[in-house]
């Protein structure tokens, strides 16, 4: 019987202008559609899909129909993604994440020495790295691959397929199962072929009731029978491996190489996991550390400092680096420590310092001309950073070149993210110039410090060696000349901490 019937379709055929090799080829193909298990979803003769087809599809849809729902939900969708690693992991991992949840941390911060803590820290870091190893990230990959395989597939434009049928079908309608009448295949080609897509990776040997039972954790109820989910899923893979609606498109198309459109899934939510789980941990040391370094800086500004209003910079500063930092561009990275260092000649670099070493370097009879002709180098490089750093101001206020095109940038940035790369090029050029000033000018101090430091060693010895008029020197000295050295080295040593603090 089928093989008549395939003379009678081939006989039509012949016409058409095939080549031999196709028209063998498309026989072939309805023979194995006329042996196909599936055989009744497909009318060789009128080339129809027959309702048989459409009520299987329609069983699909109903079964699938609440995962459709809960998918649809993005919060439940990032729980799920969070229970997906929460359930492949062990309670020694469990412990690890505990101990280095922020609050747990918290706790420990208020016994532990930071130092301490920081060691407790990356201690457990190592063993969650080492712990939560290739396999365990395989396997939450592969959990999390189904998943996506799955929303993928309940994405599927079922309704769509149905409205073929009846116009005014509704969606999540299921009180009445509608009358499929047998259609041609060449009016759901599309369709079909989508249908293979979306349904290629879905294989009865993974493990659907584990992630099942995830979705009934999030849900609080059931959504779906495991046992009848497995039975549809080995069902779909039977019709897969048959081939039948492959078969179907390439008679109907009466091409025989046709295939559907093939996708790859592939996650790396454990790895993201894993770095996320790291990177929380090293952000807390980060704390730690950012803690113990603003203590210090309080410190050394204390010990710097008289006045307590030391905010001298009007456009870069702290305060208008806020917007930036809140929209995770490139911000005023160096404002705190190029403040301090305006402040710092302000009210002591220009005055005392450059009058001390103006006295020591004019007044002084140097037994060492190199020596002298550095302090003298390295003081005027420090008076440079006064003109430096007003610039640097200027140009990034309202009116300056860089301020008044981050101030329109910045208010762009919400409906236009592309300003962001200019806002950084922009700070990343303004931050280097901000640091730069603020190394050499570091720079100059610790070479002037150096030669303070020689300077009262050789003040103290009974014969000095560096300058031979330390008593005229002396004399032309407001204060008493050791003491002053004395204090002046102790500041800029603080002081060249303090930079050092501010630019790490």
């Amino acid at each position: 019987m089928a093989e008549d019937l395939m003379d009678k379709v081939f006989s039509f055929l012949s016409g058409d202008g095939m080549t031999d090799e196709k028209q063998n080829m498309l026989k072939g193909i309805a023979k194995e559609l006329s042996q196909s298990k599936y055989v009744k979803f497909f009318r060789v003769r009128s080339e129809e899909v027959d309702p048989s087809f459409s009520s299987f599809l329609f069983s699909i849809y109903k079964t699938i129909y609440p995962i459709k729902t809960f998918m649809k939900d993005e919060k439940k969708m990032a729980i799920l993604r969070h229970l997906t690693v929460e359930t492949c992991i062990e309670p020694q991992i469990q412990e690890i994440i505990k101990r280095l949840d922020n609050a747990a941390l918290d706790e420990k911060a208020k016994t532990m020495a930071g130092e301490q803590l920081i060691s407790a820290i990356q201690n457990d870091i190592n063993l969650l790295n080492t712990q939560f190893d290739q396999n365990h990230i395989d396997a939450v990959n592969h959990r999390y691959e189904m998943a996506a395989v799955l929303n993928q597939f309940v994405k599927y434009n079922f309704s769509g397929f149905f409205k073929k049928f009846d116009p005014h079908f509704a969606d999540g309608a299921f009180l009445v199962e509608p009358k499929f009448p047998a259609i041609k295949t060449i009016l759901i080609i599309d369709q079909i072929g989508d249908f293979l897509t979306v349904s290629q990776h879905l294989k009865p040997e993974d493990d659907w009731t584990s992630l099942l039972n995830i979705l009934k954790m999030i849900e609080g109820a059931e959504l779906v029978n495991p046992a009848q989910f497995n039975g549809m899923i080995k069902l779909l893979r039977e019709v897969h491996t048959s081939k039948i609606l492959e078969l179907m498109v390439q008679y109907t198309l009466r091409n025989p190489v046709w295939q559907y459109k093939h996708m790859a899934f592939r996650e790396t939510i454990g790895e993201v996991w894993l770095e996320t789980k790291k990177s929380e941990a090293n952000g807390y040391i980060a704390k730690i550390n950012n803690a113990k370094k603003n203590s210090q800086i309080g410190a050394l500004v204390k010990q710097i400092f008289e006045s307590a209003d030391l905010v001298r910079l009007e456009n870069y500063n702290v305060q208008l680096s806020e917007p930036y930092r809140r929209r995770n561009v490139e911000h005023f990275l160096y404002a705190e420590g190029l403040n301090y260092l305006k402040a710092y000649m302000d009210d002591y670099a220009e005055k005392e310092i450059k009058e001390l070493c103006d006295l020591l370097i004019i007044r002084g009879q140097w037994t060492n001309n190199t020596m002298s002709r550095e302090m003298s180098e390295a003081l005027h490089k420090l008076m440079e950073a006064p003109r430096n750093i007003a610039d640097l101001d200027t140009v990034m206020s309202e009116d300056g070149a860089d301020g008044s095109r981050l101030r329109a940038a910045i208010m762009r940035i919400d409906r236009d993210p592309t300003q962001a790369r200019y806002i950084n090029s922009i700070l990343g050029k303004v931050n280097g110039q901000a640091v730069e000033i603020i190394n050499e000018t570091a720079q100059a101090l610790i070479v002037i410090g150096k030669h303070l430091k020689a300077l009262i060693e050789d003040l103290a010895k009974k014969h000095p060696e560096l300058l031979i008029n330390w008593r005229e020197v002396t004399m032309c000295s407001k204060d008493p000349l050791s003491q002053r050295m004395v204090n002046d080295f102790k500041k800029i040593n603080y002081f060249v901490q303090l930079m050092h603090l501010c630019t790490q």
